[in-house]
């Protein structure tokens, strides 16, 4: 199992360096097809998207953690720096139904 990144040039150049694969993107479409792409592959554990794309998508990776267990998708600060806050009760509120 592996990780893959979505996210701006910097963000992608940045974990290739580790050896993590990624696509650069550089609009909300991108990202979300991005994600499917991703999502349609079976050798994944992670996905880390930067947060700059991922509260443009937050509809369909909502619905993603809904439905699947794995991959796990991660919400990193781009360069720009965190551009928004979920606290984990909210998210399991909204992953499970489950208010803590």
């Amino acid at each position: 199992m592996q990780g893959f990144v979505i996210g701006d040039r910097n963000m992608v150049t940045g974990f290739k360096l580790v050896g993590v694969e990624g696509t650069e993107v550089g609009s909300p479409d991108e990202a979300k097809q991005a994600l499917s792409k991703t999502l349609a592959r079976s050798d994944l554990a992670i996905i880390i998207i930067s947060e700059e794309f991922s509260t443009q998508i937050r509809e369909e990776i909502d619905k993603t953690r809904q439905e699947r267990v794995t991959p796990l998708i991660l919400e990193v600060p781009g360069r720009f720096g965190a551009t928004g806050e979920i606290r984990m009760s909210d998210l399991v509120t909204k992953t499970l139904g489950i208010r803590i």
